[in-house]
């Protein structure tokens, strides 16, 4: 049985809009895991998706509910909650109540700890898979990939009105 390789395929797809559309969309989970992947093996701490958590948490301007958190990494309140636990768990984020039913998450220093010791080496392993780029090329990128928010955006509330 011959094995699929990624090259023939991206030459096969590459002109056909329809293909080149499903080619994108394959390659993002294919990546995605792919480079989730490479952080694990990089950081025995934590996995990509608790980095994810705990960088959201980090950049919000008020420490985020359960919710807020899946709404901003696409996933659902309950899968979020089950990874800030375990980040609490380990001394990551403290959970505090908030208003009503709501709880806010707040990063520990443990996190903050954690930020200083890996940035450098997270840092470099971006800039080695992002090395192939120019800076032109990055900031085109860059442009293109928040282009692709707007649409699946778009598609998430033409589901919610169903």
């Amino acid at each position: 049985m011959d094995t699929v390789d990624i090259q023939t395929l991206i030459n096969e797809y590459e002109g056909d809009r329809v293909k080149e559309i499903r080619g994108v969309f394959s390659s993002i989970s294919i990546l995605q895991n792919r480079l989730q992947t490479i952080f694990d093996k990089s950081d025995t701490q934590i996995t990509l998706k608790q980095f994810m958590v705990l960088a959201m948490i980090r950049h919000a301007k008020h420490a985020p509910s359960y919710t807020q958190l899946g709404e901003l990494l696409g996933s659902s309140r309950q899968n979020i909650k089950k990874l800030v636990t375990l980040l609490e768990k380990n001394g990551f984020v403290e959970v505090k109540p908030g208003k009503g039913n709501m709880v806010s998450i707040h990063l520990t220093d443990v996190a903050s700890s954690y930020f200083g010791k890996v940035y450098d080496e997270h840092s470099i392993i971006l800039e080695r898979i992002f090395s192939v780029y120019s800076d032109e090329e990055i900031h085109t990128f860059y442009l293109l990939i928040t282009k692709l928010y707007d649409g699946v955006k778009q598609e998430e509330n033409r589901m919610n009105q169903k």
